[in-house]
C-alpha cells in the first residue's frame, strides 16, 4: 500500500515516521519548504519515542520526501497513491490544495483529513467527491523539535470514518487502513459516526484552544483558575445547545473528557497557544468561528465564544497584518 503524507509538521512527522518504521507501507511525505526535504532526504526522519521496555528510543527512517511545489508543478511525476493524509493545519486547506490533491488520486484514492474544526470538507468537496474523503480524530501527542526531529509525547486514540456513510462502502478497505494504522503502533477505532467524533474534539478545542491562547497558560492551569472554569463551563454549554438545535450527537460524559484532556496535557501548550506566540496565523475560524458560523445559520446566539473569538483576533491583528475585521467572525 503506498501513502502520500502532505504535512509535515509533528503529526505528520510522527505518523510517516511510525508508518514507514513499521515497513508494512510506502511513506511518501510532501514537505512545505524545499529545505525541509532536501534535509529529510539527507538525513532522515528522527522519531523520540519511549517504550516501557526500554525507556527512551531514538529511531530514524528515511520516507521517500517531495517538496510541496514540487508536487504542484508536477502532480503527475510520482504514480498516484492508494491514500492521501492531509496533515496541513486547517488554514493551508484552500481551492488551490484541494485542486492540487484531486490532481493526485485516482479512481481508488481516499483522502484522510486530520484537520482540527470545521470547514475544511466543504472545500476539498468543489474538486473531489465525498464519497472518496474520510475524517480522523486523533488524540496523539506530538512534539516538534525541528525540521527532520519529532517526539512521540503521548499516546492517544484515533477514529477514522467515511465523510458519507454509504451501505456500499468497502469495508474491506476500512479494516486494512485500520490494520496499517496499528502494525505501526497506533490504537484507531473504526467510526460509522465519526461526524459526531469531529464535533466531540471541535467542543473540547472550542473551550481550550481559545482560553489557553488568550490566557497565555499551558492546557492545566485552565483546572487552577477559578474565573477561567467559569469562562469554560459557559463556552462549554453554548456549543451543546448549538449541536442539540443541528442534531448532532455527543459523548454523553464530554464534559468529564474535556477536564480529563486538561489534566492529562497539564503542561501542554495548546496549538492556538503555540500559534500566537510564535505570531502564526491561528485556526480561530474553523474552530470558534466555525461553530459560529454554524450558529448563525441556525438563528442562535453564542456569545462567549463571540468575545473570545473577538478577543483572539485581536491579538492576532496586533501584528499588523490584515487578518479578518473586528466584530465580523464570518
Amino acid at each position: 500500500m503506498k501513502v502520500r503524507i502532505i504535512g509535515a509538521g509533528a503529526l505528520g512527522m510522527l505518523f510517516a515516521a511510525s508508518l514507514a518504521r513499521s515497513g508494512a507501507v510506502h511513506i511518501e511525505l510532501v514537505t512545505h519548504s524545499r529545505e525541509q526535504s532536501e534535509r529529510v532526504s539527507a538525513e532522515g526522519l528522527r522519531l523520540l519515542t519511549k517504550s516501557s521496555e526500554s525507556g527512551q528510543q531514538d529511531i530514524r527512517v528515511r520516507p521517500f520526501v517531495i517538496a510541496e511545489e514540487e508536487l504542484i508543478s508536477s502532480p503527475d511525476s510520482l504514480p498516484a497513491p492508494d491514500w492521501i493524509f492531509l496533515m496541513v493545519k486547517q488554514t493551508a486547506v484552500t481551492e488551490r490544495l484541494a485542486r492540487t490533491i484531486a490532481d493526485q488520486m485516482k479512481p481508488e484514492t481516499r483522502l484522510l483529513c486530520f484537520q482540527n474544526g470545521i470547514g475544511h470538507t466543504d472545500i476539498l468537496a468543489q474538486c473531489i467527491p465525498e464519497n472518496r474523503l474520510w475524517l480522523a480524530v486523533t488524540t496523539e501527542g506530538a512534539l516538534r523539535h525541528h525540521s527532520v526531529c519529532v517526539e512521540h509525547t503521548g499516546s492517544g486514540e484515533t477514529w477514522i470514518g467515511p465523510l458519507i456513510n454509504d451501505a456500499s462502502q468497502d469495508r474491506h478497505l476500512e479494516k486494512n487502513l485500520q490494520k496499517m494504522f496499528q502494525d505501526a503502533g497506533f490504537s484507531v477505532s473504526l467510526s460509522n459516526k465519526i461526524t459526531s467524533k469531529v464535533w466531540n474534539k471541535l467542543l473540547m478545542n472550542s473551550v481550550i484552544n481559545p482560553l489557553t491562547a488568550i490566557l497565555q497558560v499551558p492546557n492545566g492551569m485552565l483546572l487552577q483558575l477559578p474565573a477561567a472554569q467559569g469562562l469554560m463551563r459557559a463556552l462549554y454549554e453554548e456549543g451543546l445547545e448549538l449541536a442539540a438545535r443541528l442534531e448532532i450527537e455527543l459523548a454523553e460524559d464530554l464534559w468529564e473528557q474535556l477536564l480529563k484532556v486538561c489534566e492529562r496535557t497539564a503542561a501542554n501548550q495548546s496549538s492556538m497557544l503555540q500559534d500566537i506566540r510564535a505570531r502564526r496565523l491561528t485556526e480561530l475560524d474553523s474552530i470558534t468561528g466555525g461553530l459560529l458560523a454554524q450558529a448563525k445559520q441556525a438563528g442562535l446566539t453564542l456569545p462567549t465564544h463571540h468575545t473570545v473569538y473577538q478577543l483572539v483576533r485581536s491579538i492576532e491583528q496586533q501584528w499588523g497584518k490584515n487578518i479578518g475585521k473586528a466584530g465580523d467572525p464570518l
